[in-house]
């Protein structure tokens, strides 16, 4: 099978200019910036290997420890203490995190329920949890879920995966009804629940391809009813 040739940030700076790339990662790097309070222990949650996004919240959170069942999670720069666990077993003591953030890993989880109880357990009283994952309804995860595993892999290894950090998509929690219902099961409170379309990325293998994603990015962007449709959604939790 043939390698994909991905051109993300040349087709990026040719239709929205330098300033939109890596989008979607400086969203979410603002939000986490909102969030932190000094002293903080942070839980970076599925962090994996780092090397896709990268933060430095040292001099402002006390701890920061990342869990990811990869190996590279031992080569995440962001991250103090690095572990090798499962979020639906973390080996923490209950109310142990102030911060839990968690980027593009819901869409791999086959038992959401019970991650998002772990999370609760491990944050402490007015404890935040902030996650991006994709909308399910959003064209790519439709197309992504009947792609051949084989062909998923390959296009996850040409967007800057390394095989270890690929894993199938399951989209057990990625809508807004059901992240609200995760959230109120495992005992959070929706703070945030917003969805956003960035520059299409996941077509930069093709400038026709990535044209017709600017379309529908700027269609679904303009008109608050297209809502729905949008590819990012993030949403801040809170404990009581």
């Amino acid at each position: 099978m043939p390698e994909l040739h991905w051109r993300e940030h040349e087709l990026v700076r040719r239709f929205y200019g330098p300033s939109a790339v890596g989008e979607v990662e400086r969203r979410f790097l603002e939000a986490i910036e909102r969030l932190v309070r000094p002293g903080d222990r942070v839980l970076d949650a599925g962090c994996g290997s780092g090397h896709l996004f990268t933060y430095d919240l040292r001099g402002r959170a006390s701890l920061i420890v990342g869990v990811d069942l990869s190996p590279d999670v031992a080569q995440n720069p962001n991250i103090d203490w690095p572990l090798r666990a499962s979020l639906t077993a973390l080996p923490f003591a209950s109310e142990t995190f102030d911060l839990i953030i968690c980027k593009h890993v819901l869409e791999h989880l086959a038992e959401p329920d019970s991650a998002f109880r772990e999370l609760a357990r491990v944050l402490r009283p007015q404890g935040r949890l902030l996650v991006l994952t994709p909308n399910r309804f959003h064209y790519v995860p439709l197309l992504a879920s009947l792609l051949p595993p084989a062909l998923q892999r390959l296009v996850a290894i040409g967007r800057g995966l390394t095989p270890v950090e690929v894993h199938p998509t399951l989209y057990r929690a990625n809508t807004p009804r059901l992240l609200k219902r995760l959230a109120r099961q495992a005992g959070l409170r929706v703070a945030v629940l917003r969805m956003f379309e960035t520059p299409p990325v996941y077509l930069a293998f093709h400038p026709l391809a990535f044209a017709l994603g600017v379309a529908y990015e700027r269609l679904v962007n303009r008109f608050e009813a297209l809502a729905p449709l949008r590819v990012n959604l993030l949403a801040v939790f809170r404990k009581p």
